[in-house]
């Protein structure tokens, strides 16, 4: 039952993948009471999921962005105040991500790098 709690708000979903994914639900949800938002991951991971199928269902336009990349993260900020018409009320971080699981490595192979990188990005949605 939807009471359009959201409605006017504008926002952007990082991290839907699929109907599996937390954000893929959540942008459901917001969808349904009204919220207005962009969509966005990783260029990979666009290949590798579903996320034009919400973006039909939601209205959502989908902008690619690394989050690991400053000027990628400014271009969809802009992005999505030029495709929503204005400020952005929220974002929804829902990233978790490891390199080393995407390229097969075991626990005990890991590239130290690509660990610290994994916790950068995952870590930011505990923020």
């Amino acid at each position: 039952m939807a009471n359009n709690i959201l409605k006017g708000k504008r926002g952007i979903i990082f991290g839907a993948l699929d109907s599996k994914s937390i954000a893929w639900k959540v942008a459901e949800h917001a969808h349904a009471e009204g919220a207005k938002f962009v969509l966005t991951n990783a260029p990979i991971a666009l290949r590798m999921g579903t996320i034009n199928e919400l973006a039909e269902k939601t209205c959502s336009k989908v902008i690619p962005a690394d989050a690991t990349s400053m000027e990628d993260l400014k271009a969809l900020y802009e992005g999505a105040m030029e495709e929503l018409g204005g400020k952005i009320d929220f974002v929804l971080h829902s990233i978790g991500m490891s390199v080393n699981v995407r390229k097969g490595r075991a626990y005990y192979e890991q590239n130290y790098d690509w660990t610290m990188k994994g916790y950068d990005v995952s870590a930011l949605s505990f923020h």
